[in-house]
């Protein structure tokens, strides 16, 4: 460990290899790259898996939030407190009081955005687009000939926007979906969002074992390596890794 906190990265990679990933988890993102970029991916850390349910619920599931929840009741006293801090905080900006006028300016008040951004309607915002949950079932048998319409088909169903029939038995639910795309799934899909890693603890509850939130976890970083490193799990042996975890997170989670 204390070689860890002292070698220099150069002398750390001569050491291991330039094949070395490094994995910095966090509450909501995953950092996470080789040790020869500059600059690592930053990349949600949360999992959506598909709810399977029968033929009479299919219809009713809908996106939901497996989170545990902080307990935001305030007692009168702390309630009090929190009033005189923000008293103080606003005198020390020297911002007045909304029912408070202003002695020195006949002028009426204006008001703006104190977070700087400019209105809505100079914004030139980009078109949001939800995510495809749907794939193909390719535990169908196909031949040749409908393989062909079906690639012909599946180009047209793009230019036209198509995300696939939940109806069809040619295209199913994707059994789960990482990082952002988690985040961009339309609220009607029968999906639960989960975040294994919560203000710096492993997000365990009732609803949320120890088992299963190591078990996103895994998935998550397996489908970083895959699908954004472009390391198979064949190739893995050939590489190392090494897991940074900041001073602030948890340490009875680290052995997990």
């Amino acid at each position: 460990m204390d070689y860890l906190k002292s070698v220099v990265p150069s002398q750390f990679m001569a050491d291991r290899g330039s094949n070395l990933v490094v994995i910095i988890p966090g509450s909501a993102n995953v950092r996470i790259g080789l040790a020869a970029q500059q600059v690592p991916l930053n990349i949600p850390q949360c999992i959506a898996r598909h709810i399977h349910s029968n033929g009479e619920n299919q219809g009713a599931a809908t996106l939901t939030l497996q989170d545990q929840m902080l307990n935001m009741q305030a007692t009168p006293a702390q309630q009090l407190e929190r009033e005189k801090a923000y008293d103080i905080i606003a005198s020390l900006l020297k911002i007045p009081f909304l029912d408070e006028k202003s002695a020195n300016n006949s002028f009426p008040r204006k008001t703006v955005r104190l977070d700087g951004s400019k209105p809505q309607n100079s914004r030139n915002d980009s078109t949001f687009t939800w995510t495809n949950v749907m794939e193909k079932n390719h535990k169908l048998p196909v031949d040749e000939d409908s393989e062909a319409k079906d690639v012909k088909r599946e180009s047209l169903d793009q230019a036209k926007g198509f995300h696939g029939d939940p109806s069809s038995s040619a295209h199913v639910f994707r059994d789960y979906i990482c990082g952002e795309e988690a985040l961009k799934i339309p609220p009607s899909k029968p999906y639960r969002l989960r975040r294994p890693i919560r203000r710096g603890h492993l997000n365990i509850s009732q609803q949320y074992p120890l088992q299963q939130v190591c078990e996103d976890m895994a998935t998550i970083w397996d489908w970083i390596l895959n699908d954004k490193l472009h390391i198979p799990q064949a190739e893995r042996t050939m590489y190392s890794a090494i897991l940074v975890v900041p001073e602030t997170f948890d340490t009875r989670g680290i052995s997990k």
